[in-house]
């Protein structure tokens, strides 16, 4: 009987304890103070019973009183929370917006296709037609790059005419034909642009005088080679009596802007009766010419 008191008892006592855990506050997270504990109450005292006077194995029916003084509980709580937060508010929740549509559409409308496709074909023509003009245009400066006029003609014999263009023998290039007539020495410039001219002589500065080489342009001369002797002497200042001859090849060489139907060719001015500007089978004179650019 004794032990099965003292189990209730014991029993009780666990009871309390564990009541008591789990009223007891838990120590607060960051951020407030924790509160502390409630002290816990005592115990009650059990009750004594009384022994039997007949026996000591059998049991008292009757129970004596015990006293017993409660405990004191102490239960202190300490708790100490910092928190800081930081963080943008989270958006509102999108919600999309609909945009009703102006105007109600149909499956057709009140238009004038046949308007609008003269319109539309129209500005197609319009687009084709400069681009076929752009095109051609740079098809022309293609061909003209690839294929520029030029020509070389030359002179077998010597020539001294001062009144005619010097004409000639044969020209070993000509493109395309006919640009030069060799008859009349004349180039006709058949396409704008900006082209290369030379003439190169053998030149004959006879008895001490001067032979010069012009070249023309519509009667307008646009260049000049020269020969001659300087008989002046700087030392004695004065000129030599000695009378020599001078046998040079000259050459006059420059770019010039020409238009279609110009017409460029040579002409030689001399002084005296015997000066002249002098070939071979050799050809030491030559005209050429050479489209560059536009």
């Amino acid at each position: 009987m004794r032990s099965d008191i003292i189990i209730v008892f014991a029993v009780l006592c666990l009871l309390v304890i564990t009541l008591t855990d789990a009223k007891r506050p838990k120590p607060s997270k960051g951020g407030n103070g924790g509160k502390g504990g409630k002290p816990s109450k005592g115990g009650k005292g059990g009750k004594g019973g009384h022994s039997s006077e007949e026996t000591e194995t059998a049991p008292s029916a009757g129970f004596g009183i015990g006293k017993g003084k409660p405990s004191k509980g102490k239960g202190k709580g300490k708790g100490k929370g910092k928190g800081k937060g930081k963080g943008k508010p989270k958006p509102p929740p999108y919600k999309p917006t609909t945009v009703a549509p102006t105007t109600t559409l149909s499956g057709s409308c009140n238009c004038d296709v046949e308007a609008i496709k003269a319109a539309v074909l129209a500005d197609i023509s319009a687009t084709i037609t400069n681009l076929e003009r752009e095109l051609n245009a740079t098809a022309t400066q293609l061909k003209n790059i690839s294929e520029p006029d030029v020509f070389s003609c030359k002179r077998m014999s010597g020539f001294s005419n001062e009144t005619v263009p010097v004409p000639y023998t044969a020209c070993d290039v000509s493109k395309p034909l006919g640009l030069v007539d060799i008859s009349t020495g004349k180039f006709t410039v058949q396409r704008d642009g900006t082209y290369r001219l030379t003439f190169t002589s053998r030149m004959s500065a006879m008895n001490g005088q001067t032979i010069r080489a012009d070249m023309y342009v519509n009667g307008v001369r646009i260049g000049r080679a020269s020969a001659s002797l300087d008989t002046f002497d700087t030392q004695t200042n004065t000129s030599s009596t000695t009378i020599l001859d001078l046998e040079t090849s000259n050459t006059l060489d420059l770019l010039y802007d020409l238009k279609a139907g110009d017409e460029v060719y040579m002409m030689i001015d001399y002084v005296g009766t015997t000066s002249l500007i002098q070939s071979s089978m050799n050809y030491q004179i030559f005209f050429t010419g050479e489209w560059i650019r536009t």
